[in-house]
């Protein structure tokens, strides 16, 4: 009986470490530390603007399909974009972009550390666009769209976040469709 147990609490115990593990993965953001890479997109046509879509790849790295879909779309829509991770050098300077994006995962129905950490430092020219998302499982909904604004409200310190669009793309959702409305909305 007390060997029974003894197995049972060291089963407990290691349980309990994994969680703890994996709660501190998410929590500390490790996955962004890897998001150094930069690359660069140039129209296929004449060019009308510069821009720059910084991520977070998130835990698995499924995050990143999301911004090289918009990246994707702004250079067929003529911009010259760079598409950086959240953690390299290019993406410190912000000063000759038209179009600003950044995003990663949401994990509990906010931002990645490291996305609020980009954003609260981020103080875009007058003029510029910026656009926020965030993809995740399951369908977005406008709860889903108003914890990122309120994230985002949170760092804005009198700087011009609060126009920013947002938008939150599940899993499930048509990656097209959705990042090509993004799309649209930031190229107005």
């Amino acid at each position: 009986m007390r060997k029974a147990f003894k197995i049972i609490l060291a089963i407990f115990a290691l349980l309990v470490i994994i969680v703890v593990a994996f709660g501190a993965v998410v929590i500390l953001d490790v996955a962004a530390y890897t998001a150094t890479g930069s690359e660069n997109l140039n129209p296929t046509s004449s060019a009308v603007g510069k821009a720059m879509v910084v991520y977070d790849p998130g835990l698995s790295g499924a995050a990143k399909g999301v911004p090289s879909k918009v990246a994707s779309d702004l250079q067929a829509v003529g911009y010259t974009v760079t598409l950086v991770g959240i953690k390299s050098g290019a993406a410190t300077d912000t000063s000759t972009y038209n179009i600003i994006v950044v995003g990663g995962p949401i994990y509990a129905g906010t931002p990645t550390s490291s996305v609020k950490s980009f954003l609260g430092s981020l103080s875009p020219s007058a003029g510029v666009k910026l656009g926020v998302f965030g993809s995740g499982s399951g369908a977005t909904t406008p709860e889903d769209i108003a914890q990122i604004k309120d994230a985002i409200a949170a760092l804005s310190n009198g700087n011009s976040l609060s126009n920013t669009i947002v938008v939150k793309i599940g899993t499930g959702e048509d990656l097209n469709a959705r990042a090509s409305d993004f799309v649209s909305q930031l190229t107005q």
